[in-house]
């Protein structure tokens, strides 16, 4: 099976209800030269790419842990939406 940038979107998307909640733009594209991933974040022209490694997406896909995303994903939202006008609820 053939991994593809929309099962990694939808699964990362039900992971994190925050992506939803904030109104946090998620892209999903592969980069052949870095053989990874990047998701991209992006709320109000506030921008964070993050690479994923293919055992990293692949555990993911399988609901096993999504820990590195997780994490960059929490520190955009810490950066740009808790505390500030650009993520009101």
């Amino acid at each position: 099976m053939t991994t593809q940038a929309s099962d990694i979107k939808n699964k990362l998307q039900e992971i994190y209800p925050e992506i939803a909640q904030y109104g946090v733009g998620l892209q999903i594209d592969y980069n052949s030269e870095k053989k990874a991933w990047e998701a991209t974040f992006e709320k109000d022209g506030n921008k964070l790419t993050t690479h994923l490694e293919d055992a990293d997406v692949d555990n993911c896909l399988l609901g096993k842990k999504c820990y590195n995303f997780g994490i960059q994903l929490g520190q955009f939202i810490r950066n740009y939406c808790e505390g500030g006008e650009a993520c009101k609820l």
